[in-house]
């Protein structure tokens, strides 16, 4: 697995271990609430993602995590146990489930759970709040699953980067290979239904089956994920350029910023205001940016 700039030095997490002392401690005193939630660091963030209600969530490769912001700070929702072969492992992206279940309308309240990919593991996972880690079945069809998104259906879209596929996984685990994808990287399907693909080389709009290259000539260095406007334009990260790129609705580039305090942004979202949150996983941070001017500021400054 290639990250931008480096790879991160695995360690065990002391999510679980912490978790389990809290339990150990709840059960001795005879208490029968949950121990509260585990504050967290940020170690090596590799995605963002905002769920319809506004609760922001973030996906950490080297703590095999994920973990939701809670107004100060980080807790964790669900801990893999950091090692090879294990859940989590290699935690990539992710994408808050806000249907209640196929056929369900988008909910404001917090959603029912997370929906994470995991190349490490060849697998897609459901996180529950309650910190549960599901296997999602997929007939072994994903080796390297990468950019995730649920549809208003409670479908979920995947891409997978060695089998170069458009996949949709149904309600009841079924799968189907949609569309050949050379290089896929992100995935992004909107409430109307648009749906559109980043790859190491292009942004593509999927329509009628096709993929369409919306950049004529297009500057990424290592795009890693990308958000879209209310406009219809797009915003790109890109590790090496060390930059968020701005992608107009009719696919002119330009840069939104760049540089310092930036390092390696990879994962991006949108939230309902339309600022952007930016994981940059080597600083290790999450950011604030300004769609308009670029200002750029760690989340809960």
């Amino acid at each position: 697995m290639h990250l931008s700039r480096g790879v991160p030095q695995r360690r065990f997490p002391r999510a679980r271990a912490c978790a389990a002392a809290l339990t150990l401690t709840a059960a001795s005193a005879g208490a029968s609430a949950p121990p509260p939630a585990e504050e967290a660091e940020l170690r090596y963030p590799v995605d963002v993602a905002v769920s319809a209600s506004g609760e922001i969530f973030v996906a950490d490769i080297e703590s095999a995590s994920l973990l939701k912001w809670a107004g100060s700070g980080f807790e964790v929702v669900a801990a893999g146990e950091g090692l090879p072969r294990t859940p989590l492992f290699g935690i990539r992206h992710i994408a808050p489930d806000d249907t209640g279940g196929a056929g369900s309308p988008r909910s404001p309240r917090s959603p029912r759970s997370i929906i994470a990919s995991d190349p490490a593991t060849m697998a897609l996972y459901r996180l529950s709040a309650e910190g549960a880690i599901e296997k999602i079945p997929d007939d072994d069809r994903f080796v390297t699953p990468w950019g995730v998104a649920v549809l208003p259906s409670g479908e979920i879209l995947a891409v997978d980067r060695v089998t170069r596929r458009l996949r949709r996984v149904g309600p009841d685990s079924e799968v189907e290979d949609v569309l050949d994808i050379t290089a896929p990287r992100a995935i992004l399907a909107e409430p109307d239904g648009a749906l559109h693909i980043l790859t190491d080389r292009n942004l593509l709009r999927i329509e009628n089956g096709a993929a369409e290259p919306l950049i004529l000539s297009p500057p990424f260095e290592f795009p890693h994920d990308f958000a879209r406007a209310a406009d219809g334009s797009f915003f790109v990260t890109d590790g090496y350029a060390r930059c968020i790129w701005r992608v107009s609705p009719e696919g002119r580039v330009s840069v939104l910023t760049e540089g310092a305090p930036l390092r390696s942004p990879q994962g991006i979202a949108a939230d309902a205001s339309g600022e952007l949150l930016v994981a940059d996983a080597q600083v290790p941070a999450i950011f604030r940016i300004s769609p308009d001017t670029g200002e750029v500021r760690r989340l809960g400054e």
